[in-house]
């Protein structure tokens, strides 16, 4: 199976627009892919022939074009990279919809996947720990507007210990006394 890894940005682009034109429309034309990237269509012609010879889509002159098996498991791990990006972004960040879109597509071509795992699991965490949430997300989002911590940090560990008791009995294994490393809290300092 082909790695992501081995090709260019550009061709990256190509394989994700024409996923995502398959999931809405069942295959792509060289018209759509051409207006999804705001590119000429000979572009579109020379990247086609070049994803063609790597196996990825399915491509005869003047006719639908449709991702082979390797291009679209390709294709699905480009547009989860991005979505994952873009939701760190736009979620945990504060950008808006508009900038997490358009910075993910720059940033996703360089991601590896252990990368994708550990920001989805990041997200994962922020959503669902007592000490963050939304609670993290506003403070954060104070803070990045104006500089100044939102408050204390004794306050905030108040309320996240008032929220976890009222949603759940088991205690927290991220803030426990060992780390994942084996490591100690005490250890850290």
């Amino acid at each position: 199976m082909p790695d992501t890894l081995d090709l260019t940005a550009s061709l990256e682009d190509y394989v994700e627009a024409i996923y995502n034109i398959a999931v809405r429309k069942g295959a792509a034309r060289v018209t759509d892919i051409a207006l999804e990237l705001s590119v000429a269509k000979s572009s579109v012609t020379g990247a086609l022939r070049s994803l063609s010879s790597k196996g990825l889509v399915n491509y005869d002159p003047y006719s639908i074009i449709t991702l082979t098996p390797d291009g679209e498991e390709v294709g699905e791990r480009i547009a989860r990279r991005h979505a994952v990006l873009a939701e760190f972004l736009e979620e945990i960040l504060g950008l808006s919809a508009e900038a997490a879109q358009a910075n993910a597509c720059r940033i996703e071509h360089s991601m590896e996947p252990a990368v994708v795992m550990r920001l989805l699991k990041f997200i994962d965490f922020i959503e669902k720990c007592p000490r963050a949430g939304e609670d993290f997300r506003a403070g954060f989002k104070r803070f990045y507007e104006g500089g100044d911590a939102p408050y204390q940090c004794v306050e905030c560990l108040g309320r996240a210990l008032e929220a976890a008791e009222e949603t759940s009995s088991a205690p927290c294994r991220a803030g426990g006394a060992e780390s994942p490393g084996g490591r100690s809290n005490e250890d850290r300092e």
